[in-house]
């Protein structure tokens, strides 16, 4: 808890503590909650949060992992097609 005063003193730092910890600030007037800052809830993982993944794990692991790639191929050969129906 804080005042109005202290929160808009250090708004930007206050901005950047509740987003990183998750905190919750309560801002006070004259010894009474009036607001709070909370974080924004994560959004769903997107297709650019893949790419931006991928990429920083190239750059992490230049060399190719075989024992990844056999663990891939091995559960490529065990997940069985789907069943056409129509036959």
């Amino acid at each position: 808890m804080l005042t109005i005063e202290d929160a808009a003193r250090c708004l930007s730092d206050l901005v950047e503590r509740v987003h990183a910890n998750g905190e919750i600030a309560v801002l006070m007037k004259s010894g009474r909650p009036l607001a709070r800052i909370v974080p924004v809830p994560p959004t769903e993982p997107n297709a650019e949060d893949l790419l931006a993944f991928l990429r920083r794990w190239r750059i992490e692991h230049p060399e190719p992992d075989e024992q990844f790639a056999e663990a891939i191929e091995e559960s490529r050969r065990a997940v069985q097609p789907p069943r056409d129906l129509w036959e």
